[in-house]
């Protein structure tokens, strides 16, 4: 069964529907919600994190790859750029962006406390032509980046929700809590290495392959990795986390 083809159907519909409807600035936004907390107001956005923050207790990082707008623009950027995304110090760049964002939207809330909530705030108060510009705003960040340092550039180096997830990940299996994982199997790998030529993140999956469990920071459980063995050694399994591959 073939992942990535529905996969990339999902994200790119998801992209287009957002942009289209230009409520991604909206519920996605790290500027809104910036505004809302120095309002005291608990917008859209607010619950979209959380729910983001939830989605990652139990399926890690998945949704970056099947579900987020952004991830979709990269796909569709992807017919037309073909380069990679490297693997290097870059990647920590999204954690200071994360925690310097997070940092002025805690201080607003304690300035301001939750006076109220208004899921319309950034969409009803703001004009079609600005909703406009900051929609196309999101895509004039994502595509440079994506033709500079390679397809899905912005979900590792800079994006301001990958931290989001990555922590639930994180407290997920700290937890031991069962959840969406790619298993390995050692005994079926022919060490072709071609999971880690397929991988977008640039994670050398091979290498992770007799850890029982693919387990990195970086992977959005996209199914690359497992749509491109021939040898079945990757599946998506929902299962709690092998303290094995939590060593690694």
């Amino acid at each position: 069964m073939s992942y990535n083809k529905p996969r990339k159907a999902i994200v790119i519909f998801t992209a287009i529907l957002f942009h289209c409807l230009l409520v991604f600035h909206l519920l996605f936004s790290p500027v809104i919600i910036v505004l809302a907390s120095s309002k005291g107001i608990v917008n859209a956005s607010f619950f979209s994190f959380i729910i983001i923050f939830v989605f990652s207790l139990f399926f890690g990082r998945a949704y970056c790859a099947w579900f987020c707008p952004g991830c979709g623009i990269q796909e569709i950027t992807g017919f037309f750029v073909k380069k990679k995304v490297k693997n290097s110090k870059a990647k920590y760049i999204k954690y200071f962006i994360f925690f310097a964002w997070m940092s002025v939207i805690v201080v607003g809330y304690i300035l301001k406390g939750f006076t109220q909530i208004d899921l319309s705030f950034g969409m009803a108060d703001i004009s079609i032509q600005k909703r406009l510009l900051l929609t196309v705003g999101a895509i004039m960040f994502i595509v440079p980046l994506a033709i500079i340092f390679g397809k899905f550039a912005s979900c590792k180096y800079v994006c301001w929700q990958a931290p989001i997830l990555i922590i639930g990940k994180r407290i997920r299996d700290m937890l031991h809590l069962p959840g969406l994982r790619i298993k390995t199997n050692a005994d079926k790998c022919k060490s072709c290495g071609v999971c880690s030529k397929s991988c977008p993140m640039d994670i050398d999956v091979a290498k992770k392959i007799s850890c029982g469990e693919i387990v990195d920071d970086d992977c959005i459980l996209c199914g690359s990795c497992i749509d491109s063995c021939k040898f079945g050694a990757l599946k998506y399994c929902i299962s709690t986390p092998r303290k094995a591959a939590l060593r690694k």
